[in-house]
């Protein structure tokens, strides 16, 4: 008889526990989700535009907007000349932004990408004189896609991009900043065309005897990170200046030292010392 209380006794605790347990669980991954959803979840006052939105051809007049789930790409002039919106949330379900979606949206300011963007085409932003930064990973980006966005300051692209075409960025003069990844294959001529700020950049392995003549303010050249898989020469249309500090691959840190050439930037460190690549060139 002992020897069965002592069993009820212990399968209870056992319960208080089990159940102890279950409720503190639930509690962290309540707090997980909450924390979560703090960094993904855009603002409270945000507006959802949805598929009747769109069936309703709705014009927005609000100054922040998401997307609603079933939003999968935003068409052709969707949002073109809009002069409401500031702020933008592009979802992450959403896989193409097509020509001219938000071309003449002078207001807007901030365009958060939450997830891969393999297509932004052509003149999609064009004329967005408000915008002021640029962080996506983005695959192709078309014809004059951020043309006249003369707040611009920085562009920043994640490890999938591929090809910025003509025009991408043309007209942007206070443009400081341009960070590709060392995946970028293929980069036409005209893309940073008036870019005449930039102060720091990358160098793709595969630009590495086109890139520094793309970009025309030598003098004002800050930083430059060197994406190589090799050490080479410096090329013929790279003008450095003693303010400026390049930075290359650690494995090369040696060689590029020691060429007469290189020596004439500011000064040569390793890669891995940057905010932005790694030793070997990835992003951070």
């Amino acid at each position: 008889m002992k020897k069965n209380i002592f069993l009820y006794v212990f399968a209870a605790f056992c319960l208080i526990g089990f159940a102890s347990c279950e409720k503190q669980q639930t509690k962290q991954e309540n707090k997980v989700k909450v924390e979560s959803d703090a960094t993904e979840t855009p603002a409270k006052d945000i507006f959802f535009y949805t598929s009747k939105h769109r069936a309703d051809k709705y014009v927005p007049t609000e100054e922040k907007m998401g997307f609603g789930s079933t939003i999968q790409s935003i068409n052709t002039e969707e949002f073109k000349d809009n002069k409401s919106i500031k702020e933008v949330w592009i979802a992450p379900q959403i896989k193409h932004i097509a020509n001219y979606a938000f071309a003449g949206c002078t207001s807007l300011e901030k365009v958060h990408f939450q997830g891969e963007m393999p297509v932004i085409n052509d003149e999609a932003f064009n004329g967005c004189s408000a915008l002021k930064s640029l962080n996506v990973d983005v695959y192709t980006i078309g014809l004059n896609s951020f043309a006249g966005c003369t707040s611009l300051e920085s562009a920043r692209f994640g490890e999938h991009i591929y090809w910025i075409r003509d025009g991408a960025f043309g007209g942007c003069a206070k443009l400081k900043s341009i960070l590709m990844a060392i995946t970028m294959s293929k980069l036409e001529d005209g893309a940073f065309e008036g870019c005449t700020g930039i102060e720091e950049f990358s160098v793709p392995n595969d630009f590495k005897n086109r890139m520094f003549g793309m970009i025309p303010s030598a003098a004002k050249w800050k930083k430059i990170y060197l994406l190589s898989t090799e050490f080479y020469p410096m090329p013929k249309n790279c003008t450095p200046n003693k303010g400026c500090t390049l930075y290359v691959p650690d494995a090369f840190l040696a060689k590029f030292k020691a060429d007469a050439e290189w020596q004439k930037f500011g000064s040569i460190e390793p890669l891995s010392k940057s905010k932005y690549f790694t030793a070997e060139g990835f992003l951070k």
